[in-house]
């Protein structure tokens, strides 16, 4: 029996600088980059302060709209209730449809990692060994939460019982791949017919001091602080040096086509084919001829029932970072081949940063926009004439152009691998 066909219907997203996807699309359209000098990187002296981030007032209309008290929760709780409400807005849903029906929840995070507040806190309950006083530390009352709050599936919790989800409910930290793996597992559980209606996607906030330190000690981020923070990213240019880190998140809703036939809604594009693969080759990096990629790829291709010239468009993983655009370009040139020359190619990283988890997903619902709209978004700081692979047509300006069909790559740290074919509804 042919597997359910399923349909986008909603989406909700916050990226830095913007609280919706309409308009992450158009900045990202006027070549307007959502990544700028963080101040908290500034005032702790950093070498490099770029970073995407969501600012202060966007956080102030964020919890503004949460419809509990928001300092009782989580940051990342707050987040994924406020895009998980855009999503639901957007597909004309009411809360209450998943617990009427057969639904699942699948969500993309991170470990949470502790800020120079936690730390500070962490110091003053040492004992005389220099070891924490766990004890002391969970009795101590300047705490405006309690400490295991921010477990990594905190958020997955709060949507659950929000929404009334019961059947499938499920966190993803797969790295930098867990958003796009998580709408790949949504759809595989629709398509399989377990579930009919499902919410996913990812909620990451790890623009903070710790991740710094992390990513910087293994070189992955951008080396060149000279450089303005908006020009740092440069996926696929000669000159990278390193990802920019960011933040955000993305929600997406997903329905089998007869339910979404059965309420009457429309459809905003389709998930045809997912592909998700762990390489045993090195916890940062891929084989440097691009072949495990190339798998990756070919396999969502062949899943979503396509030959590979149907692919009109590729939304990249494109980190900046030297090895994986590297990886990366040589897995399209041995997949994909003369087909090159008549693609199209984008890396939103180049105007977002990487917001690791978070990054598949919105990167997900850019793809789903240029299905609808007609108009496939420019790579910032791309320049063939700067490029390592000037054969891959990575457009530098918005194009206005009808596509049926568009490959979205998420290759995370771990040798975490996921591809999605998404199409036009």
């Amino acid at each position: 029996m042919r597997a359910r066909e399923v349909y986008v219907t909603g989406y909700g997203l916050v990226a830095p600088t913007v609280l919706d996807a309409q308009s992450l699309f158009q900045r990202i359209c006027e070549k307007r980059s959502c990544v700028r000098e963080h101040p908290l990187f500034v005032e702790l002296g950093f070498p490099n302060a770029a970073a995407g981030f969501i600012d202060d007032q966007q956080w102030q209309q964020l919890r503004a709209g949460f419809d509990e008290n928001p300092s009782a929760q989580p940051r990342q709780t707050v987040l994924a209730e406020y895009v998980a409400k855009q999503a639901l807005q957007h597909a004309g849903l009411q809360p209450e449809a998943f617990s009427q029906v057969a639904s699942g929840l699948f969500l993309g995070a991170n470990k949470y990692c502790a800020n120079s507040q936690d730390l500070d806190l962490a110091c003053m309950c040492l004992d005389e060994r220099g070891s924490l006083d766990l004890d002391r530390f969970l009795q101590r009352q300047e705490r405006v939460e309690h400490p295991f709050a921010r477990r990594v599936d905190q958020q997955t919790l709060h949507l659950a019982k929000r929404l009334g989800i019961r059947d499938h409910i499920s966190t993803h930290s797969d790295a930098c791949a867990a958003g796009t793996v998580a709408i790949g597992s949504a759809y595989r559980a629709i398509e399989r017919g377990e579930i009919d209606l499902a919410i996913c996607g990812a909620v990451e906030l790890m623009a903070n001091e710790l991740p710094y330190y992390m990513f910087n000690s293994l070189g992955a981020l951008c080396q060149k602080a000279d450089v303005p923070a908006q020009q740092q990213s440069r996926p696929f240019m000669r000159d990278r040096s390193g990802f920019v880190l960011s933040e955000g998140a993305a929600l997406i809703i997903l329905e089998s086509k007869q339910h979404a036939e059965r309420r009457n809604a429309k459809p905003l594009g389709r998930v045809l084919g997912y592909a998700n693969f762990c390489e045993s080759e090195k916890m940062t990096s891929s084989s440097r001829d691009g072949s495990k990629y190339e798998h990756c790829m070919e396999a969502a291709i062949e899943d979503a029932g396509l030959l590979r010239y149907a692919i009109q468009h590729v939304n990249t993983h494109g980190t900046s970072t030297q090895v994986n655009d590297s990886c990366e370009a040589h897995a399209l040139k041995r997949l994909f081949g003369d087909l090159l020359d008549g693609m199209t190619l984008s890396a939103n990283k180049s105007a977002l940063g990487h917001s690791l988890a978070g990054s598949g997903a919105i990167e997900a619902v850019l793809s789903l926009i240029s299905l609808r709209d007609g108009v496939l978004l420019p790579t910032l700081n791309y320049d063939a004439q700067g490029a390592e692979f000037p054969e891959l047509r990575f457009l530098s300006e918005p194009l206005k152009q009808s596509i049926n069909i568009v490959l979205s790559n998420s290759f995370g740290f771990g040798g975490v691998n996921s591809s999605i074919v998404l199409g036009r509804a």
